[in-house]
């Protein structure tokens, strides 16, 4: 409805999206199009060969999905909705805000992009911490979200500079400094410099088990890792939907409703309205047909 409101808007995404996947490859071998796919995207975002990714939620939201945080089952990291109408593509991308770390968050939405820029022909993907080794959608998901928020050059470069130099140096110290460099969670981080660096697995597998708390404190860390973190509790409501639903409000075109739908607080349309008006949120022409 919003984007009937504003179809220049709807042109801008679309436009964005199809480009954006250019960068998808076609290849009968799930995995190797996954890997390739993220690098061609890297090159389209002009991150260079170690370039950590930026901001995924807008990436993904200017390509026209909503991105919304919110909280889930723990057996499940994020959901992609799709909605194919009029020969567009648009998507509702949720995460889970439920004990999720903000590193997992990263790499749900890594993930769920991969649905996106494929086009994956179901209605409704549900990332689970856990899927059959059959579901070829799934893997290609999994591994182009590992290459395209750590590639393996990156991965080996920061290994070869960062990694112990002698065994009593300890992996501890280097794998925080990998997991806040790349924004990866310690699981995805360990399996990581095992496929990419050839770290041997016994070495990492004792730091699986400590606080993260503990890792980023030997690290010296520990600020850079709470303010990463800070967020990762809070659901949130997409901020594009919210960007074009306040615009729409201030234009008369949709009433106050809109708005708390949007922000996921149907039930307080009046409290709403209150913080509308607080912001100083006027509305050109008062409406109340656009529910």
């Amino acid at each position: 409805m919003l984007l009937s409101w504003y179809p220049q808007e709807g042109a801008r995404t679309s436009a964005l999206a199809m480009e954006a996947r250019r960068a998808v490859a076609q290849d009968v071998y799930h995995k190797r199009a996954a890997a390739r796919t993220a690098e061609r995207l890297r090159d389209y975002l002009e991150l260079g060969d170690e370039e950590p990714v930026g901001d995924i939620t807008q990436f993904i939201e200017s390509l026209g999905a909503a991105v919304i945080f919110d909280s889930m089952p723990e057996t499940v990291q994020g959901i992609t909705l799709r909605d194919p109408a009029q020969n567009s593509w648009r998507s509702i991308v949720m995460v889970n805000t439920n004990h999720t770390w903000w590193g997992r968050q990263r790499f749900t939405l890594a993930h769920e992009l991969c649905h996106l820029l494929y086009q994956d022909d179901r209605s409704l993907f549900v990332n689970r911490k856990n899927y059959p080794d059959e579901n070829l959608q799934e893997i290609r998901a999994e591994v182009f979200a590992r290459h395209f928020l750590a590639p393996d050059f990156a991965v080996r470069q920061f290994w070869a500079e960062h990694g112990p130099k002698k065994p009593i140096d300890g992996y501890g110290v280097p794998l925080a400094k990998f997991m806040m460099r790349f924004g990866l969670s310690r699981q995805a981080s360990i399996k990581t410099l095992v496929e990419a660096a050839g770290v041997s697995r016994s070495h990492l597998e004792a730091y699986s088990r400590l606080r993260i708390s503990q890792l980023m404190q030997q690290a010296r860390l520990q600020d850079e890792w709470e303010q990463a973190c800070s967020a990762q509790g809070e659901k949130s409501a997409s901020h594009w939907m919210l960007s074009m639903a306040l615009d729409a409000y201030r234009d008369g075109l949709v009433s106050s409703e809109v708005v708390a739908r949007v922000l996921g607080r149907s039930e307080n349309v009046a409290g709403v309205e209150q913080e509308l008006e607080e912001a100083g949120y006027q509305q050109i022409v008062a409406s109340t047909d656009f529910c």
